[in-house]
């Protein structure tokens, strides 16, 4: 790849923009779903949350080769128009095999499209501008974050639960004609005669590389016990604080109120390497305290001022981590180590959300949280220092160079 002489703000602004209305989109789909089966317990929503899931582990190789091999205009129209159709599907009344099936359908499609978009990042952003650009991308994310739950709360009071996958299937199918519109098109570079892709690289790679893989590690290890808090968040709400379905989107707008306010400072700001690395490690140890936070907190509006703050922290490692990824990935492999990176962030989730209904329903949703909360910070306390330490050796390399 050869990196652009001059950052393209302008497209990466509109390619943001573009994929903050699908999220959009996702977050009605996601809201409405969980809300519609709450009722039948945290079990069922824990399957929700691993049957959409599953398609990042199990299609990591192959949806990080597609996206590593083929064009942007080949894979995003054609992964949008089934991903639409199959959320237009989730909005007739189905049996919950089929709600199940036509999630995992969409979702596979997303875990194609979500490293194709990535690759193209670096392609239109100087290399000291990534960390910016990842901030501009979030911050335009953190916008549909932000409304996303409230709109849903609103639109599922007062319409039922339909015209929010309506909504999602339009913005998802919207998305089929973005690369042509912005003009942008990422093309793989050729094979040599006789060289196969290798399906394994992304994990090769990202294993190969000590700040990978003391990343992936210390992500892995928040993430196994922070996500109960998706399968509890909306009993604590409702069951226990007595909030709505207004008052439940109202809360998820103070997560993304967060990022957005973060990332617009990252995206506006460009700061040193070094200066990343320090952020980056306050917003992990601060987001791995969440869970804890929430499970004392007295009352939902604590519980959005706390989802306010982590919002922040969240942002930290969506523009600076994300934005360490890219730099150390080299063009060609960097599909498949999106892929392989979300995958087995994927796994601790899965892995945490299969339990988190049965001990929620053994345990109750608070001290559940208080549990997972002080977990999550105990690992950071175990993993950061070696993430530090290896950005630490590339930024004295970098400065040596």
């Amino acid at each position: 790849m050869i990196e652009p002489v001059k950052t393209q703000w302008s497209k990466i602004q509109a390619m943001a923009l573009a994929r903050a209305f699908s999220l959009l989109g996702t977050e009605l789909t996601i809201f409405t779903l969980v809300f519609r089966e709450k009722d039948q317990g945290p079990a069922a929503v824990a399957a929700l949350f691993i049957v959409g899931t599953l398609p990042s582990i199990i299609f990591a190789p192959v949806a990080g080769t597609i996206a590593d091999r083929f064009s942007t205009r080949q894979i995003i129209p054609i992964a949008s128009v089934i991903g639409g159709a199959s959320i237009f599907a989730l909005s007739q009344p189905l049996e919950t095999w089929a709600i199940w099936l036509f999630l995992f359908i969409a979702n596979t499609c997303a875990s194609v499209v979500g490293p194709t978009w990535g690759k193209l990042t670096p392609t239109l952003a100087k290399k000291e501008d990534i960390g910016r650009a990842m901030g501009t991308i979030q911050s335009y994310f953190s916008l549909a974050g932000l409304f996303g739950p409230a709109v849903a709360g609103i639109l599922v009071a007062r319409t039922g639960y339909v015209i929010t996958f309506i909504i999602d299937a339009v913005a998802t199918t919207f998305i089929a004609i973005v690369p042509y519109l912005m003009k942008v098109n990422h093309k793989p570079q050729a094979l040599k005669a006789g060289e196969k892709t290798d399906l394994a690289g992304g994990f090769k790679f990202m294993f190969k590389s000590p700040l990978l893989r003391s990343l992936v590690i210390l992500v892995f290890g928040m993430v196994l016990c922070i996500s109960v808090v998706n399968v509890g968040d909306v009993f604590l709400l409702t069951d226990i604080m007595g909030a709505d379905s207004f008052i439940y989107g109202l809360v998820g707008t103070g997560f993304a109120l967060g990022t957005l306010l973060f990332s617009a400072i990252a995206g506006a700001k460009k700061v040193k390497p070094r200066t990343e690395l320090i952020v980056l490690g306050y917003g992990m140890a601060i987001l791995s305290l969440s869970g804890f936070a929430v499970g004392i907190a007295p009352n939902y509006w604590v519980i959005m001022g706390v989802w306010f703050v982590a919002g922040m922290a969240n942002a930290t490692i969506n523009s600076y981590g994300v934005g360490m990824m890219i730099k150390e990935t080299p063009h060609e492999v960097q599909g498949r180590v999106f892929a392989a990176f979300g995958s087995i962030i994927a796994v601790a989730s899965i892995g945490s959300m299969s339990v988190a209904g049965f001990l929620i329903d053994a345990f109750g949703v608070q001290q559940i949280f208080v549990i997972a909360g002080a977990l999550a910070f105990v690992a950071f306390l175990v993993l950061f220092p070696t993430v530090y330490k290896e950005q630490t050796k590339i930024i004295k390399a970098s400065s040596a160079a």
